[in-house]
C-alpha cells in the first residue's frame, strides 16, 4: 500500500456518492465540505479517512476495483480483511466493482465455474463482517453486452457497509440505475445522513425458532478465523448480526405486524 497527501473537496449534488466504472464522486445536500486523508491505496482498491465538517462525522470509504482472475482478487480480499481489523467503531462504507458475485441468484446467463470466486468472496465479507446496504432498482449491475445472443448479467457491483455504518444510518440506501454508455450500472448512494440515528443491536428471541437458525449459527461458528480466541469470538458474533438482520427484515415489520393481528382481535 502506498500514502497519498490530504485532498480537501467542497462539492454539492443530490446524492452522498455516485459510482459508475471506476469513477467516485462525493457529494450532500446544499454545499457541504469533505476533508480526505490518511489514503491507503493497494492494486484494487483506495481506502481513505473522511471527515464530514457540517456533521462533525468521521467515516471511512474504500473504493474497490477487483481484478479479472480469481487468483488475483484474493489479494483484494486479503487487504480488506486486514483494513477491518484497523476500522475499530467508525463507519466503514466498501463499494465498486468486486468482480464477484455472492450467490448463483445474482448471474442470470451461462457462465463458467465460479464456485471458487463465490465462496472466496462470501468468506471475505464473514472474516470482515461486513453487511449489505439496501438496494433499490435493477437486480445486475454488468453486463456483457453480446450480439450474438449469448447475453450474461451480472451483479458485480454493491456497496457494502460495517455494523457502526449500519447502526448509525440505518435508513440509507442505494439505488443502481439503468446502465447508459457503459457496461457498468451507475450506484447511486441516497439518503439525508444528516437524519442521524443511533440504534443498537437486538436480537429477537422468536429468531431462534425460525427454520435454518442452528444451520446458519453453525455455519459461521465453524468457519476459521486467523487471530487469538477472544478475537474470533468476536469477528464471529459480528457475522451473526448480519445474519440476524436479514432474517427479521425477511418477517417484515414486527411492531406493524403486531399491531395489524391486535386489530384483527379486537
Amino acid at each position: 500500500m502506498s500514502h497519498v497527501s490530504n485532498q480537501e473537496f467542497y462539492l454539492d449534488g443530490d446524492g452522498l456518492l455516485i459510482m459508475r466504472d471506476r469513477v467516485i464522486v462525493f457529494g450532500l445536500h446544499g454545499m457541504m465540505s469533505l476533508l480526505m486523508w490518511n489514503f491507503n491505496v493497494g492494486s484494487q482498491f483506495v481506502h481513505c479517512r473522511v471527515l464530514i465538517h457540517e456533521l462533525h462525522e468521521t467515516i471511512l470509504i474504500t473504493v474497490v476495483y477487483g481484478a479479472n482472475e480469481v487468483s488475483a482478487r484474493r489479494e483484494l480480499w486479503q487487504g480488506l480483511i486486514e483494513l477491518a481489523v484497523t476500522v475499530g467503531n467508525v463507519p466503514w462504507l466498501v463499494g465498486g466493482d468486486f468482480n464477484a458475485v455472492l450467490d448463483m441468484s445474482e448471474v442470470s446467463g451461462a457462465s463458467g465455474d465460479i464456485r471458487v470466486a463465490m465462496n472466496e468472496f462470501n468468506d471475505c465479507i464473514l472474516q470482515t463482517g461486513l453487511l449489505s446496504m439496501p438496494m433499490q432498482g435493477e437486480r445486475f449491475t454488468w453486463h456483457n453486452c453480446s450480439l450474438d445472443g449469448r447475453s450474461l448479467w451480472k451483479r458485480l457491483d454493491r456497496l457494502l457497509v460495517n455494523d457502526v455504518w449500519m447502526d448509525r444510518w440505518p435508513n440509507l440506501f442505494y439505488t443502481c440505475l439503468t446502465p447508459r454508455t457503459s457496461d457498468h450500472s451507475p450506484l447511486v448512494f441516497k439518503g439525508d445522513c444528516r437524519n442521524m440515528q443511533v440504534s443498537l443491536f437486538r436480537f429477537d428471541n422468536y429468531l431462534a425458532l425460525s427454520p435454518g437458525f442452528l444451520a446458519s449459527v453453525q455455519s459461521i461458528w465453524r468457519h476459521p478465523v486467523i487471530g487469538t480466541l477472544m478475537y474470533s469470538v468476536t469477528r464471529k458474533l459480528k457475522a451473526l448480526k448480519s445474519v440476524f438482520r436479514k432474517q427479521r427484515r425477511s418477517k417484515g415489520d414486527l411492531a406493524m405486524n403486531v399491531k395489524l393481528a391486535a386489530g384483527f382481535l379486537e
